[in-house]
């Protein structure tokens, strides 16, 4: 019986070849984009869950209230992590970290930049990383100790054994290698080649240790809780902890989160998780289920487009004693071998097209082809789609009556048209829904991205500043001046892409109780601050070399002089960073933190040997890689093994819209998708329409109807069909989108050119893909259809 089943489909896949085409094709093509969001969606949702301990791994977070909101960190100060194990009996072991960077490491005549980290030992434990040399025991027995990834290890080393050997770190220390770990996935939020010890980072910089007070938050702190803790409770303990050690400090509150949580839920609003990447992924599952969706949609349309060649066969087989049951059987059958044949498609497509797709998400998927879940998981949704992508044909199809279907008369053709049009609209409000979707999305895109920066990001470039470029910074801005290479540079704390770090404890004249405890941004520099980024100044001067005085010297932006409510802010003076300060100047809003939020208040004070980037501004009298190569001269001269890298200002900035860029480029791939797959189920519903009303048809031309006619007539109940669809897809569409731009505070309005162009475009798709079955089933000999009567 399956062998005649078996036989039976592969004859009438060969028999209609066009259509066994555009079926699995169409199917095949669903199931590869389905398939590669959910690997997405797959990677995003295990990430950082790799951990042996991964349940009982928390990061330590801080609330601080500011402007009326509790705002959440991770910047978390030095002593705590020692206090925590010994204050709470739930905490088994906790760590500090710093923040990963890149540091130069010297092996004979090898020089090269990887990311480090320094951290207690305890962190070995904590994330129970696996040792492919050394022990977690010995790794940082000796002071002077390095603990390597396989690929620094393999950077440094090459192929040999790098256990024992000395490696010297930005030029200042030597260490040795005791131990090296497997390198960790890539969809881990930890990336670091080269792991220290922290006894080594205070010998090194000794104000670390110095500056070890509860006030300083500067470090990440982790923490492995014991079996069967109660997080609530500990965290409601926790809570009190810095005011416990620190009187003083009665706003900085401290909880854990789950550490593997905190790449999707990053976002907290007054101290609770509201979400962050999880929005994005859920988006992309949506995705994957209504793409798949339409494929099934299109699949059944097609299935049942061809209906009346099927209706004889079904006839006799019900003539000569075969159940409905058994029918259903052999079309599920069919339905299936589809399905796996377009499975098969589909991992092709996979193959040839997931380099683009991770070109696109910036990551690195591969399908896993040795791993049984993958199998299981695949082989269970195409079983999942066969049956579903099958199931309304087979019910269909059996339901003909053999008496009606052998004398020539089959109406189930009108029974079945209305649920094909509802499958048709569902179809194409889906695509209506992707249509608009994607247009604002890149609306927003594009708004956001022209806001005014408040400073010229084109022509900048970012170094990190480190070894006698640090300590050399004017002698080195200088001679890159003299060469030709650039116009102008500055030294700053941090980029000036990124808010990198805040400040509270700070008064003001006229400040009202309380107002002390708010965080204020902050920027640390030295002089041409101004004049590198061409920020206007609105209010005094920049900071100048020829006035001593400036050493105790602030400048604020307009929000900060909106804060303090300074009528005449010049001359003010500012207690900031432990000293009292003068405001010399006032300078116009710069985007700094996120784009989608307002321009937070800042000091720019003037302050030595606390830079960490240097700014400059290229020579635009020569061509970018004249000017870098002159640079790249210049930077050699005084860093002679260090490599020279640096950054495009603008694609920093640019980065900050990387979660809307890729939701754009997503949503518009796979809008065109969903249009094609769409066309197909619209293709094959155009093909059932005309050949159920082909009689109709040849009486129409026999009475005189013109082709244009006939065209029109035949095409009118689509156009009707998808405007249906265009306002349902609308209304949905319009509702998401609005819950999506309230995330934003600068925001496009949705404009109704939007929905024009969204039914412009639907109602052209139509036409063309209706038309082709229009026209041929119009100029048709109207004899050839009315022979039988």
């Amino acid at each position: 019986m399956i062998k005649n089943n078996l036989k039976i489909a592969f004859r009438n896949l060969f028999k209609n070849k066009l259509y066994s085409l555009i079926n699995i094709g169409g199917l095949g093509v669903g199931m590869a984009v389905s398939f590669m969001l959910l690997l997405y969606v797959y990677n995003e949702f295990t990430f950082d869950k790799f951990y042996k301990n991964d349940d009982r791994i928390y990061s330590v977070l801080r609330n601080q209230p500011s402007n009326g909101e509790i705002q959440t960190s991770g910047s978390i100060s030095s002593p705590v992590a020692a206090a925590m194990v010994k204050d709470f009996p739930e905490v088994e072991k906790a760590a500090r970290t710093t923040w990963h960077d890149n540091h130069l490491f010297k092996y004979q005549d090898k020089s090269l930049n990887l990311p480090m980290l320094s951290a207690d030992p305890a962190l070995l434990d904590i994330f129970a990383y696996e040792f492919v040399k050394g022990s977690r025991a010995t790794a940082f027995m000796e002071l002077s100790s390095i603990v390597l990834t396989e690929t620094g290890a393999k950077t440094i080393f090459g192929n040999d054994d790098p256990m024992g050997k000395i490696v010297k770190i930005d030029n200042t220390r030597n260490a040795k290698v005791t131990g090296v770990i497997k390198d960790l996935p890539a969809n881990s939020s930890r990336k670091f080649q080269a792991l220290g010890s922290w006894a080594m980072l205070e010998a090194d910089m000794p104000w670390v240790k110095t500056n070890a007070s509860w006030g300083n938050f500067n470090y990440r702190t982790y923490a492995l809780v014991k079996p069967g803790t109660d997080i609530k409770k500990l965290n409601a303990k926790l809570a009190g902890l810095i005011t416990k050690n620190n009187p003083e400090d009665k706003e900085n509150k401290l909880m854990l989160s789950q550490f593997s949580r905190g790449h999707l839920y990053s976002e907290f609003k007054n101290g609770v998780s509201v979400g962050g990447a999880i929005s994005y992924v859920r988006l992309f599952l949506m995705l994957a289920i209504g793409i798949l969706l339409i494929a099934c949609i299109n699949f059944m349309n097609l299935s049942t487009a061809r209906s009346e060649n099927r209706a004889r066969e079904v006839g006799v087989r019900k003539v000569v004693g075969a159940s409905r049951f058994s029918i259903i059987w052999q079309f599920m059958g069919e339905s299936l071998l589809m399905a796996c044949i377009s499975f098969v498609v589909a991992l092709l497509i996979i193959g040839a097209s997931l380099d683009y797709f991770n070109g696109i998400i910036h990551k690195s998927l591969a399908i896993p082809y040795g791993l049984s879940y993958f199998w299981i998981a695949g082989l269970g949704i195409t079983l999942i789609t066969g049956i579903i992508a099958g199931s309304y044909p087979a019910l269909f199809l059996s339901s003909f009556k053999p008496v009606k279907v052998l004398k020539g008369i089959n109406n189930a053709g009108k029974a079945t048209l209305r649920p094909r049009q509802i499958l048709v609209i569902v179809q194409f409000a889906f695509a209506t829904c992707l249509i608009v979707s994607t247009m604002l999305i890149y609306k927003q895109l594009n708004y956001i991205k022209n806001l005014p920066v408040g400073y010229d990001k084109d022509g900048l470039v970012e170094l990190s500043l480190i070894g006698k470029v640090y300590d050399q910074f004017e002698s080195f801005r200088r001679d890159a001046i003299e060469a030709g290479a650039i116009t102008e540079g500055s030294s700053t704390s941090g980029s000036i892409t990124n808010d990198g770090s805040s400040s509270w404890g700070i008064t003001w004249p006229g400040q009202l109780p309380g107002e002390d405890k708010l965080p204020i941004s902050q920027m640390v520099t030295t002089y041409h601050f101004t004049k590198t980024f061409d920020i206007k100044v609105l209010e005094g001067r920049d900071f100048d070399m020829g006035r001593p005085s400036d050493s105790t010297a602030i400048m604020l932006n307009q929000s900060a002089v909106k804060l303090m409510r300074l009528k005449d802010p010049l001359g003010t003076i500012v207690y900031w960073q432990g000293a009292k300060r003068t405001v010399v100047g006032v300078v116009q809003d710069f985007i700094w933190g996120r784009a989608s939020e307002p321009v937070s208040p800042v000091i720019i004070g003037y302050m030595k040997g606390w830079a960490g980037a240097a700014s400059l501004r290229l020579n635009k009298n020569v061509s970018v890689s004249d000017a870098l190569a002159k640079l790249q001269t210049v930077y050699k001269k005084y860093n002679a093994e260090y490599p020279f890298e640096y950054k495009f200002v603008d694609e920093l900035y640019s980065e900050k819209f990387s979660n809307e860029q890729l939701l754009g480029t997503l949503t518009n791939s796979f809008t065109v998708l969903a249009i094609v797959i769409s066309c197909l189920g619209l293709f094959g519903l155009a093909s059932f329409s005309a050949e159920q009303r082909r009689k109709e048809i040849g009486i129409r031309k026999v009475l005189g109807a013109s082709i244009a006619n006939l065209w029109l007539n035949l095409s009118k109940e689509f156009m009707v069909l998808v405007t249906i669809a265009f306002l349902i897809g609308s209304a949905f569409s319009v509702y998401i989108m609005s819950q999506w731009l309230q995330n934003y505070t600068f925001r496009t309005n949705i404009s109704i050119w939007v929905f024009a162009a969204t039914i412009t475009i639907s109602l052209a798709v139509t036409l063309i893909t209706v038309s082709w079955q229009a026209v041929k089933a119009a100029i048709t000999n109207p004899v050839k259809n009315l022979r039988s009567e």
